[in-house]
């Protein structure tokens, strides 16, 4: 299948470039383990850097220099263009020389979401909007400290610019038809965060409404996920500054990836049965057609592809490194829409 497609959205200083960071230093400075019972098999899922041909991509090594857990004096790093990360997803027991799948990650300046509702905007925001609205997954970064502050209107359109991210969605119709949204609480290590999920769902929920109902309307998948690019416990609640001496163990980073990946491959091989099936149903004569023939080859071999993948994701989506951080999701089933709180 084609490269999946993750674009990130939120305010200056809201954790996205800090979520990359956690990125590096889960799957590049330490590996993602998990064991898979039905098997008995430990996989070890990492990221090899990608290095771009294109000038216009960003390789994802250039972030290491970021990297909270080379850098504990670490702090907000506002992104001035946008960025582009290509990611190669590998899991040792698939395939050490291919990756398993590949992921662009694309960074917007935070300031970019009022460039993208403004009616006068130039031609690049234009184009980078185009590439925003093919995505397979957005996501919606909001700052866990500032939401659980926030408590009017103001507040929370101060603390997460839901105004402009609900206009944007109010007033832009997507390429792609089957996508992924998920809210990512950041830094929700700070022992400032005093809100528990419910009150934190909620507030979101509340804040973002309208674009909530256009998502429910269009039947994507929808969830909530609580991140940290630092970890527990690694931040002093003194100097609310990371501790000399803390483990750096960020948390939700890996779920965030896996659910995004897992979800958009999983509609990818709806959408391929789908296909199949309708074909199987053409006249004999129809069947017999080289044209047939070979549209039904190159289908199959993409469902093959996808399934591929989907049996290795399928690991660590199943497992608890998911559920731990997944607080609310409402997921699209084939029969309807499926409501699961976690």
């Amino acid at each position: 299948m084609n490269d999946i497609k993750i674009s990130m959205l939120g305010i200056s200083g809201s954790g996205k470039t800090a979520f990359l960071s956690g990125i590096c230093d889960t799957f590049i400075s330490g590996n993602v383990e998990v064991y898979d019972k039905t098997q008995n098999k430990q996989h070890l899922f990492k990221i090899l850097p990608y290095y771009a041909g294109n000038t216009e991509e960003t390789n994802i090594g250039d972030i290491r220099r970021f990297s909270i857990r080379n850098n504990r004096s670490f702090s907000s790093v506002s992104t001035e263009n946008t960025k582009k990360y290509m990611l190669n997803i590998h899991d040792d027991s698939y395939n050490v020389s291919e990756p398993l799948c590949t992921v662009s990650f694309i960074d917007y300046k935070g300031g970019f979401i009022e460039e993208l509702v403004n009616e006068r905007s130039d031609e690049n925001v234009k184009d980078v909007r185009d590439e925003l609205l093919r995505s397979n997954v957005i996501l919606i970064f909001a700052d866990a400290v500032r939401l659980s502050r926030s408590s009017t209107a103001g507040q929370f359109n101060s603390a997460l610019g839901n105004d402009d991210i609900n206009t944007f969605f109010n007033t832009n119709r997507f390429v792609n038809k089957k996508v992924t949204v998920l809210f990512v609480l950041t830094k929700d290590d700070s022992p400032e965060v005093l809100c528990d999920n419910e009150v934190l769902i909620d507030r979101l929920l509340h804040a973002f409404e309208p674009a909530v109902r256009i998502i429910e309307r269009n039947e994507w998948n929808i969830g909530i996920i609580r991140t940290s690019a630092v970890g527990r416990n690694a931040v002093d609640p003194q100097t609310n500054k990371i501790s000399p001496e803390a483990e750096i163990i960020p948390y939700g980073i890996d779920s965030v990836l896996f659910y995004s990946i897992y979800t958009t491959v999983s509609e990818e091989v709806t959408d391929i049965c789908i296909k199949v099936s309708e074909m199987e149903k053409a006249s004999v004569l129809t069947r017999m057609s080289k044209e047939f023939k070979n549209k039904m080859k190159i289908l199959k071999s993409q469902k093959e592809e996808t399934d591929t993948i989907l049996k290795y994701i399928k690991i660590p989506y199943n497992s608890l490194r998911v559920a731990d951080n997944l607080i609310w999701e409402k997921k699209r089933d084939i029969g309807g829409v499926a409501v699961v709180n976690v």
